[in-house]
């Protein structure tokens, strides 16, 4: 009876030692894809580059790891604009005019061609994270 429980406890450890490996790989996967991410993002300022963020969160009873923006533009420098947005999902009426917050000067524009910082990322790292992750 002893040795069953303790057999029991050894296998409950070894999972718990397991998840939490994977969880930190997790991390270091969000992270190698953040970090070029961030090599990509290339904007004017440093506020969007600064705002990429990692998590690592259980859903449904799976590590998910997560890179992302939370900046309201990131998505139309991500998908672009225009007759420039990916998908062909862009605003037809094209050229419009637009005045800066900012600066209060006015511009005409078609849209802005995306930059999938991302997805880019993502793609490039995938070898890199299956490594990590088990996979690769």
């Amino acid at each position: 009876m002893a040795n069953e429980r303790e057999f029991e406890k050894s296998v409950d450890d070894a999972v718990k030692e397991y998840e939490k490996r994977f969880r930190k790989n997790m991390q270091t996967a969000a992270d190698v894809v953040a970090n070029k991410a961030k090599q990509n993002v290339g904007v004017q300022t440093g506020a969007l580059r600064a705002d990429i963020k990692t998590e690592v969160v259980e859903k449904n009873g799976e590590v998910v790891g997560r890179v992302g923006n939370t900046l309201e533009y990131a998505i139309y420098h991500h998908q672009g604009t225009g007759i420039h947005a990916a998908n062909g999902d862009g605003r037809k009426d094209v050229p419009w005019v637009y005045k800066d917050p900012k600066s209060g000067n006015f511009y005409k524009t078609s849209g802005t061609k995306a930059n999938p910082y991302l997805r880019d990322a993502v793609e490039s790292e995938r070898t890199k994270v299956e490594r990590l992750l088990g996979g690769g």
